[in-house]
């Protein structure tokens, strides 16, 4: 089957800041990855005001941004407010785009790199990250990605397509990407891939060798379900 005869559903928009990669085969390139082991977020957990705080983040945070503390508390509880009406998910994720430009316009309007990046998962994706994620009792919550992808919000065809991802995601919500082991050019010639210059896969083509490799703990990932996503641009936003 390919690409187009599948149906994706939504999982997020991100705001994204890029990196320079500081090792490896790319090292001083940029990935088109929404994992945060490679790139910044501008909503991240320091923007939730029930996270702890670490005074060593909020000071950087502060510092690279140009923050007040008292724009920090804007930006908590903006986002506690929509955090309550499901409008944003824990841990990165806007669940509509119109609230991830309002907060990206409203506190960050002065940035003018950041990339508004969706994710979408198949049907079988979508269905094992519902499974694995459920909530284990009445006290804990959706994480961003299942709280989005219950909504089934089928895929957005105005956005551009900029390749497929490989990411392991933790328990909390965030995610790792292949590229935190530098073994694209390792996956490339083990399952006949080709990685495009934005360091994402140009197909799913042998998806499901791809992920029982991943994985498998024993070829060195973390040990956390890794999922294939299909990643998007949203531009001239």
């Amino acid at each position: 089957m390919n690409n187009t005869e599948k149906k994706y559903y939504f999982g997020g928009y991100y705001l994204t800041k890029l990196k320079p990669k500081n090792y490896g085969e790319d090292k001083n390139g940029f990935i088109y990855t929404c994992s945060e082991c490679i790139n910044d977020h501008i909503l991240d957990v320091w923007s939730y005001s029930w996270t702890s705080d670490n005074n060593e983040q909020l000071d950087e945070i502060k510092k690279n941004y140009f923050l007040t503390d008292q724009q920090i508390d804007e930006i908590r509880n903006w986002v506690d407010n929509k955090f309550n009406d499901n409008k944003i998910g824990f841990l990165n994720v806007f669940t509509d785009l119109a609230t991830a430009i309002e907060y990206k316009n409203r506190f960050f309007s002065r940035l003018d790199d950041i990339k508004i990046f969706a994710l979408y998962f198949d049907t079988n994706e979508r269905a094992d990250i519902l499974e694995e994620f459920k909530p284990q009792s009445e006290k804990m919550g959706d994480i961003g990605l299942r709280l989005t992808l219950l909504k089934e919000i089928e895929e957005n065809e105005n956005e551009v397509f900029i390749g497929f991802d490989y990411i392991g995601i933790e328990f909390g919500g965030s995610f790792h990407t292949f590229h935190c082991h530098d073994i694209g050019k390792e996956l490339s010639e083990k399952f006949g891939l080709t990685l495009n210059n934005l360091g994402l896969f140009e197909s799913d083509i042998n998806s499901k060798q791809v992920l029982e490799y991943l994985n498998n703990e024993e070829n060195g990932c973390e040990t956390v379900p890794w999922f294939i996503v299909k990643t998007k641009l949203v531009t001239n936003k």
